[in-house]
């Protein structure tokens, strides 16, 4: 199947409503991926933890390349804001490891060749994660737990799901413990193109209150508001208007969205989102409104021309606060016009 017809979701028009998912999509598609030959064709599991008092965050990451017969990923975590990921307190992602421990295993029990391991406890519900660099005191045991259902897209081939975590982390012999939420994802059966790409900045926002209110949007700024960007895409509102989506978790309900929308604040000397204003509707007509103040940001160029950073953001909802990840990815027009003032 060629990129041009099952191209990543990130930067596409999306549809409305959700899909479904079974216990066997915590696996490898194996006979899917038999049917797809693009050497871009992957498979992801992004799992994390944070320590909001600690201002610290993380990412921990597996990336299949199942035609190439490659893994990427590893983990990552630090504490404030970094100026790249090697002054982390921990980064270890390698990008062309051989996919050994998937060729005669699944994703249900793996250990990377860094010793990042992950253990599926129950499909759909539990993952425990961990990890140990005693030469540099860095280790990490944690358990996530569902606290809903897996949001699942319309295409059957990505969903995100809000986890409660529960562990502890050591970054270079300082030990914290972690008591808190984030937003998992799994993808598959998608071609993720290293192509440069003539859009916007593209916005994974996600924040977790308690177990009954998470939210995760997707999505891009509006031209009409002003941003940053504006003189350098020649783009509408259509645009954000067609690719924006989303859900939130309320009260035992997973709804859809019907309009979303972000503002974002930048410093242009890193090129890190500072803040974002989120506005959202569910498919029950009520309103939302959120402010994100982002207090660690790190980046990691997973690919060489891509630049793809990572925040833990604190977000404010009438009166309550969650946290959650403030995730951007931009290609090389916005961030050579960033820094050159344009």
């Amino acid at each position: 199947m060629s990129s041009d017809t099952n191209t990543s979701f990130f930067m596409n028009p999306q549809k409305a409503g959700f899909g479904s998912c079974t216990a066997e999509d915590e696996l490898l598609h194996r006979e899917l991926n038999r049917t797809l030959t693009d050497p871009d064709l992957t498979e992801t599991q992004f799992l994390g933890f944070s320590v909001p008092s600690a201002g610290l965050h993380s990412l921990c990451y597996l990336w299949a390349h199942p035609n190439l017969r490659l893994l990427t990923g590893g983990v990552w975590a630090w504490r404030g804001v970094k100026p790249n990921a090697l002054a982390s307190e921990l980064f270890d992602m390698r990008q062309f490891m051989p996919d050994t421990p998937l060729r005669d295993g699944d994703l249900d029990k793996f250990q990377l060749a860094n010793g990042y391991h992950v253990e599926l406890v129950e499909p759909l519900r539990e993952l425990r994660i961990g990890y140990e660099d005693a030469a540099r005191g860095n280790a990490f045991e944690v358990t996530l737990t569902a606290i809903m259902p897996p949001a699942v897209l319309p295409s059957n081939r990505h969903f995100d799901q809000a986890m409660r975590t529960r562990g502890w982390v050591s970054l270079r012999g300082e030990r914290h413990v972690i008591d808190g939420y984030t937003v998992r994802d799994r993808s598959w059966g998608e071609n993720r193109t290293e192509d440069p790409r003539a859009i916007p900045p593209v916005h994974w926002l996600t924040g977790v209150v308690d177990d009954d209110f998470a939210f995760h949007l997707m999505g891009m700024e509006r031209p009409s508001d002003g941003p940053i960007w504006r003189d350098i895409y020649p783009v509408d509102d259509s645009l954000p208007e067609a690719t924006n989506r989303g859900w939130i978790w309320r009260d035992g309900e997973l709804l859809g969205l019907t309009s979303a929308s972000v503002r974002t604040r930048w410093d242009r000397s890193t090129g890190y989102p500072t803040a974002h204003r989120v506005t959202m509707t569910d498919t029950q007509g009520r309103e939302y409104t959120l402010d994100g103040d982002v207090v660690a940001s790190n980046n990691w160029s997973a690919w060489s021309n891509a630049f793809l950073v990572i925040g833990l953001t604190r977000w404010t909802h009438e009166g309550r606060t969650g946290w959650g990840d403030s995730q951007i990815g931009a290609w090389t027009d916005f961030v050579h016009a960033l820094h050159a003032g344009g």
